[in-house]
């Protein structure tokens, strides 16, 4: 019996890898190749056409979907996947392209060839998704959900983007030098958190920004999101804080509070959230994780 060839979609963000997204995809369009394993590209022009796309289109044909890109884009995609109900039957591959690639860390995706050898191999792993229910809309993330610092950063950051993944510390400095705390009103798991904080950050993996180990115990497929919280500091404080992330020591920092839950609520009105490093959320919102309900090209 002759065996059926694979066949791949790429989502490509022609500026990933410093502009080199369509190079990159043709590299890995000749690998596949050589596996029986055929490659077609559909590039994305803008925000939002990686998500519009997946939710219009008719991708039965496909065995999978890969992302050549950085976070951002790998986050349009699973929400897309997520929305049109196209997770159930599509695993999503995903290349490093970003100048974070948080998400491609906690996979262990550092390069073309490690992703490319979990490709090859078909192999997929389950993974749990947040879902975020905002008023009467719903997406997905399944990176991080961040308020106050977290969600000031992302929006400098991004001003910053000329300088590359150091734009993430960078950010977080001058928003250290900057701090002004914010009134809480969470709800986590029952128990309601009120009072001054500085950051809220949701996680389902370890990393965000630039290597940052921001949640060390998070697990991509453990059935719970893991939350860093921490309330009113002085500025040296924060900045000790700030320094411990790359080693995920900050979590033995007394005013740091560390939470795994199934489910929280963030009840302020109308203020800014960084949804897996795009600057797209707002308050109030009330999250769920879904165990397991997208499967990766890779082995977790």
């Amino acid at each position: 019996m002759i065996k059926k060839q694979k066949r791949l979609l790429f989502l490509v963000n022609p500026s990933a890898g410093r502009g080199r997204g369509e190079i990159k995809f043709i590299q890995a369009k000749n690998q596949l190749k050589e596996h029986s394993i055929d490659a077609d590209m559909f590039i994305s022009e803008g925000h939002g056409e990686i998500r519009k796309f997946i939710c219009d289109e008719d991708l039965k044909s496909f065995d999978g979907i890969c992302t050549i890109g950085g976070d951002g884009t790998i986050h349009e995609a699973i929400d897309g996947l997520m929305r049109s109900g196209k997770s159930k039957y599509l695993p999503l591959g995903v290349f490093p392209g970003g100048s974070g690639n948080s998400f491609c860390n906690d996979l262990s995706i550092y390069s073309d060839i490690s992703a490319l050898s979990n490709i090859i191999d078909f192999k997929t792993s389950p993974i749990d998704i947040m879902e975020i229910k905002h008023l009467d809309h719903i997406n997905y993330s399944a990176n991080i959900i961040g308020w106050g610092i977290a969600s000031e950063v992302n929006i400098l950051a991004e001003k910053l983007r000329f300088l590359g993944g150091i734009r993430y510390s960078i950010a977080s400095l001058i928003c250290i030098f900057r701090l002004v705390p914010k009134e809480m009103n969470f709800i986590i798991e029952g128990d309601v958190i009120t009072g001054k904080g500085l950051l809220f950050l949701a996680l389902n993996t370890k990393y965000t920004g630039k290597g940052m180990r921001m949640a060390p115990k998070a697990k991509l497929n453990d059935g719970l999101i893991d939350i860093i919280l921490f309330r009113e500091a002085s500025k040296l404080r924060v900045f000790k804080i700030f320094m411990e992330v790359f080693t995920g020591s900050h979590i033995n920092d007394s005013l740091v509070e560390y939470y795994q839950v199934k489910k929280f609520e963030i009840k302020n009105f109308e203020e800014h959230l960084n949804i897996d490093g795009e600057n797209k959320g707002i308050t109030p919102i009330s999250v769920d994780v879904l165990p397991k309900s997208l499967n990766i090209f890779a082995s977790l």
